[in-house]
């Protein structure tokens, strides 16, 4: 798989993850977790980028991205996303496309 190919798949999965749910950035790209976050840096496509989460449920755009969360629905303990509730796995999200 190309550079461009392994980014447009990464954008693809990020577009499959639904309202009211999270995934993680090591789900998107489990041999490289920190690619997804470059491309979300970077692409000027519209993605729901808010919904990916790091591997602990804490988020990397602060209050922004928290604001979006709880606009959806998405539960959280404390300062986290409950990932128990609003985890979807790559798999799933996989098996969706």
């Amino acid at each position: 798989m190309t550079g461009v190919e392994r980014e447009r798949a990464i954008i693809d999965l990020i577009r499959s993850v639904p309202e009211g749910f999270v995934t993680t950035y090591g789900d998107l790209c489990p041999e490289a977790p920190r690619l997804p976050g470059r491309i979300l840096a970077t692409t000027s496509e519209k993605v729901p980028w808010h919904r990916i989460v790091r591997a602990d449920g804490t988020f990397a755009q602060g209050e922004r991205q928290r604001r979006l969360l709880r606009k959806e629905g998405i539960p959280f303990k404390g300062r986290r996303v409950d990932l128990d509730a609003a985890h979807i796995p790559r798999e799933a999200l996989l098996a969706n496309r």
